[in-house]
């Protein structure tokens, strides 16, 4: 599966962005995120996330056991960057 996700165009906290996507890591078939871009069915087992947040853009691919990883501890975890609990408007979101 692969998905597009752009975190600029909800305003919620950190928390509840990390609590959200968590729901979608556990339950990628069931759940849909009002951050969504893109969700294309690609046939992988792997799940390709881009994720886009502030002026920053990641790439990452998750196996079921990363997925679930993930899921508990937060997409914080995988990147190199402070992430801000709270955001200000940014240009080009809702």
């Amino acid at each position: 599966m692969r998905v597009k996700i752009n975190r600029n165009v909800c305003d919620a906290q950190l928390a509840f962005c990390e609590r959200c996507l968590g729901r979608f890591l556990r339950y990628p078939e069931g759940y849909e995120l009002r951050c969504f871009e893109h969700l294309e069915d690609d046939g992988r087992d792997i799940l390709s996330i881009e994720l886009k947040t502030g002026d920053q853009t990641y790439f990452v691919e998750l196996d079921e056991e990363s997925r679930r990883m993930v899921a508990g501890d937060g997409w914080t975890s995988l990147l190199n960057y402070e992430v801000p609990m709270y955001r200000t408007k940014t240009e080009g979101s809702a």
